[in-house]
């Protein structure tokens, strides 16, 4: 018995090893699916924390839901707030980000999704992603895809031909509402 105290008084330190190792495996998958440079991932996480920083500190927004998505120094503002200035207010804060190329504000003035809206959005990016995977024509598993409210916002740098199959793509998954088409189409030549 007391050879195996030992043992397992270190169980709960290699429990959190292993996550550790399957936090490293997830990140690395990640940063290899994206068509972005991996500078230009850290500039872009940077760029959005910033944002997010700047809401936070902000009492208007306590009570709102406003998220933000960077992409290639677009930025990618969705979520609901109660009032238009709201909008128009994290917009400015986006806007006066170092860094930032274009935005899509695409909040909506509105009352906050539910949790039951939150996990039907989750299962149509989980739909779109799949199909987007399974498209045996193009490599489409750097494209970027969330959800708010059934609406699809597509991220990602992409020739012309995978921008048009992405967006037909999701304009066909059960449920989708719209479909906001946020790629960047890369020159081909």
């Amino acid at each position: 018995m007391r050879k195996l105290l030992p043992l397992v008084l270190c169980l709960p330190l290699l429990s959190g090893c292993a996550a550790a190792v399957v936090g490293v495996a997830v990140g690395t998958t990640a940063v290899a699916l994206d068509s972005r440079e991996v500078g230009q991932q850290v500039d872009d996480s940077a760029i959005r924390l910033r944002i997010v920083g700047l809401l936070n500190r902000d009492q208007d927004f306590a009570q709102q839901r406003v998220r933000v998505i960077s992409y290639n120094g677009d930025i990618l503002l969705y979520g609901q707030v109660s009032q238009d200035s709201l909008k128009q207010k994290a917009e400015t804060y986006a806007r006066n980000t170092d860094g930032v190329v274009r935005i899509f504000n695409q909040i909506q003035v509105g009352e906050i999704s539910t949790l039951r809206e939150r996990a039907d959005d989750s299962w149509i990016t989980t739909r779109v992603k799949a199909e987007l995977l399974r498209d045996q024509d193009h490599d489409l598993s750097g494209v970027k895809v969330v959800t708010e409210k059934r609406e699809v916002f597509l991220m990602g740098i992409v020739t012309q031909a995978e921008a048009d199959r992405a967006i037909h793509i999701a304009r066909h998954v059960n449920r989708v509402n719209r479909v906001v088409n946020a790629l960047i189409v890369a020159d081909n030549s």
